[in-house]
């Protein structure tokens, strides 16, 4: 059996001596070789292998995030760090983190093929443990969202937070988290109304000891359910949020909830490049105007330049779309050097704006603007078929529900009061319905027979243009003309003459109008079709 494994590794020398010995061992194949990070993590979400050898001098990511990272993601699979400092120091915090494997320099034969070997083992063992049925889960770690934007005043905050805020309040059993990396602004803050004490710096703080009950404590839960992170109120609690913090507090976040959705900002900073490079997906929201477009260019080109995304792996996603643009979608998509999502949003100014002014999405009453969200969602896979369950999540649920009880209670006993006035009302709209039905099924039926009445026309017409061909020809007319009306209109149909050609150089057709079903009743009126008839030399 060939087992696939994924290298890591930026030195050209090492990754050939790697591939040499792996192809003398002869039962493991090179899926894919990464120079960067970001395609190393790509490379193994994509393949699945079971075994991974990491260069420990790999960038722009340490090995330990890395390995972190993928531990999480990925629990069955063996991950081989190739260390070169072999010292006590260097080598525990990669095996804390996850590694199952350690190879030092010099590379030797029988010490790589024995780590691949138990590594192997211990990832078949992990598979068939996790296969079992009553062990299975619907999924290991959030999915990660990264919002950002071309420049500012694009709309990245609200496209992030309304998306959110929907797919948290429409998918039930679905724990959704927002994360405002905008450290500049924070406008989530604004767009909806939460009060909160602690906030992304405070788990800043504790990174190096953060654990799904210190993030219980710093989110922010909202009605809707959606779980909130924000921007410290500070601004001078902004050095505590290091691009190390941001990997860690994303991985916690996998581990609690089942989709994270951030808001990245618009400017190129240490911490938007973290959350970039770990996110599973980045859509980059623009409008449809020149400076924004070089905006995308810009950031593009910058996330390259920086090996942590590539141009062909970030979506962009038109936000202000109107039929009076200058600049229309053909227009984008050559324009953007990045995938464009099929969908792009209205504009809705003054509808968004009292939203903002309320600080609340939900009072936005446009369909097109949440329809189009929806797409949006379906087309970059926001919400699996299947939500996951695990530990670490069932247990950040219970520590917010204890400070959600008393606001629920509060609300449960309005309810109860506006539950009576709306009782009443709904019974009398009840009987006001039932009181409208027989007029409502008498209007529908005189329409229906006002259509049968023109679908007798019709045929009549069709009926007597063929008589009158066939007769011109010297042929009898009736056959013909009754093969051009259905078989259900025939009952009381007459042609005349029917035989022969007719004397008088006319032909009439009578069709009798259905009553209610064609073909059982017949009504009283009938529809006449005459036309002349031209005889031919």
């Amino acid at each position: 059996m060939t087992n696939t494994v994924v290298i890591g590794c930026a030195d050209q020398a090492l990754a050939y001596e790697l591939r040499s010995q792996l192809d003398e061992i002869g039962e493991f194949e090179i899926g894919y070789i990464a120079e960067t990070t970001s395609e190393f993590s790509s490379a193994v979400i994509r393949l699945e292998p079971d075994v991974v050898i990491l260069h420990d001098a790999i960038g722009p990511q340490t090995a330990i995030d890395v390995v972190r990272e993928l531990s999480l993601r990925r629990p069955t699979m063996s991950p081989i760090v190739v260390c070169g400092d072999p010292s006590p120091e260097s080598l525990m915090p990669l095996v804390e983190a996850g590694a199952r494997g350690i190879l030092t320099y010099p590379l030797a034969f029988e010490e790589v093929e024995a780590r691949l070997r138990a590594a192997t083992e211990w990832s078949r063992a992990m598979s068939d443990v996790v296969a079992t049925p009553h062990d299975s889960v619907a999924g290991v770690g959030a999915r990660v969202i990264c919002f950002t934007g071309s420049k500012g005043g694009v709309g990245t905050s609200t496209v992030a937070t309304h998306i959110a805020l929907d797919v948290a309040r429409e998918v039930p059993n679905f724990r959704v988290a927002l994360l405002d990396l905008d450290l500049e602004k924070g406008d989530v803050s604004s767009l909806i109304d939460v009060r909160y004490r602690s906030s992304i710096a405070d788990v800043a703080r504790v990174s190096n000891d953060l654990n799904v009950r210190t993030i219980a404590d710093a989110v922010v839960p909202h009605d809707s359910g959606l779980h909130l992170l924000l921007t410290p109120h500070q601004v001078q609690d902004v050095e505590f949020i290091t691009p190390q913090s941001v990997r860690v507090i994303i991985a916690t976040l996998r581990q609690a909830y089942d989709l994270v959705i951030i808001d990245g900002g618009s400017h190129v900073t240490p911490t938007q490049v973290a959350a970039v490079e770990l996110a599973d997906e980045v859509v980059m929201v623009t409008t449809p105007d020149v400076l924004s477009l070089r905006g995308v260019r810009r950031n593009l080109d910058s996330w390259d330049g920086l090996a942590v995304r590539k141009a062909e792996t970030t979506r962009v996603l038109v936000n202000n779309s109107s039929k009076h643009n200058a600049i229309q979608a053909d227009l984008v998509h050559r324009l953007a050097q990045a995938p464009v999502i099929s969908v792009a949003l209205p504009s809705l100014h003054k509808q968004l704006e009292a939203a903002v002014n309320s600080r609340d999405p939900l009072t936005l009453r446009e369909s097109s603007w949440w329809k189009a969200l929806r797409a949006i969602g379906k087309e970059i896979e926001l919400v699996p078929v299947q939500p996951r369950t695990d530990v670490a999540a069932e247990a950040i649920k219970a520590e917010i529900s204890t400070r959600r009880g008393e606001r629920r209670r509060g609300r449960g006993r309005r309810r109860q009061r506006g539950a009576k006035v709306a009782g009443s009302e709904s019974g009398q709209i009840s009987i006001e319905t039932v009181g409208l039905l027989p007029t409502i099924l008498l209007v529908c039926v005189f329409l229906w027979q006002i259509a049968l009445v023109g679908m007798s026309s019709i045929y009549a017409s069709h009926a007597a243009d063929a008589a009158a061909r066939q007769a011109s020809l010297g042929h009898a007319p009736g056959p013909t003309a009754y093969e051009k009306v259905p078989s259900y209109f025939r009952d009381g149909m007459t042609v005349d003459p029917s035989a022969q050609a007719p004397s008088d150089g006319v032909v009439s057709v009578h069709v009798k109008v259905p009553l209610f079903v064609p073909g059982v009743f017949s009504g009283p009126w009938s529809i006449d079709a005459t036309r002349k008839v031209v005889q031919e030399p």
